[in-house]
């Protein structure tokens, strides 16, 4: 199973650039791929929307969950959010319990959990990813 990971640009939040690494490890540990937009597009030297859009919709056409990381000053993840609920690819909604979370993100949200550091968001992405996998064995 491939998962997106919509999170916003870490720039110079430094507890948002320590997610991506334990990200990466919660969703391999349980045997699936991720797939952080923000590392992949860095990856791939893309600066501009005209480059990294198409990319990233290609990426999220193929995945099987769309994870948010909410952040109040999340843009152009609202974006991949808009793209993922018209495809119908379920979204997990991850944010801090004083977060203020829009109405329309709550309601496109398939499952949302609140966290309140780094070591507590990857443990609750492998406790729902191993969750979800045990709903689908027979």
């Amino acid at each position: 199973m491939k998962i997106f990971v919509s999170m916003k640009v870490p720039r110079a939040d430094v507890e948002l650039a320590t997610v991506i690494s334990p990200l990466d490890s919660a969703i391999r540990t349980t045997g699936h791929t991720p797939f952080i937009a923000t590392d992949e597009i860095a990856k791939a030297g893309f600066t501009s929307p005209q480059e990294f859009m198409p990319f990233v919709r290609q990426h999220l056409a193929t995945c099987d969950i769309c994870i948010v990381i909410y952040h109040p000053e999340l843009r152009g993840g609202l974006i991949e959010v808009g793209i993922a609920y018209e495809r119908g690819i379920p979204i997990w909604l991850y944010h801090k319990p004083d977060e203020k979370v829009s109405s329309s993100m709550l309601g496109c949200s398939d499952v949302v959990l609140t966290y309140n550091d780094v070591a507590e968001l990857k443990e609750k992405v492998q406790t729902e990813i191993n969750r979800q996998d045990a709903k689908k064995k027979p």
